[in-house]
């Protein structure tokens, strides 16, 4: 489901026909929030900001190999 969808569920208009507020079922709020990373804190953020810059500056040391992390996890 896109935000779209949701967004389009039940908007509340005023008397001239401009949108005014949107309401969804609570567990579609929050997998909106969580799908679009609204509930990511700044430190997060910046985390994810970081790994993607080293991602494409090409520095893998950085970052754990799969399946490292699969022996580590017991996978």
């Amino acid at each position: 489901m896109t935000a779209v969808t949701i967004l389009q569920k039940s908007v509340r208009y005023d008397r001239g026909g401009k949108p005014v507020e949107v309401v969804i079922p609570y567990e579609e709020f929050l997998d909106f929030i969580e799908t679009y990373a609204l509930d990511l804190s700044d430190e997060e953020k910046d985390s994810i900001r970081e790994a993607k810059a080293d991602r494409e500056a090409g520095r893998t040391g950085n970052f754990v190999a799969l399946e490292d992390l699969e022996k580590d996890l017991g996978l």
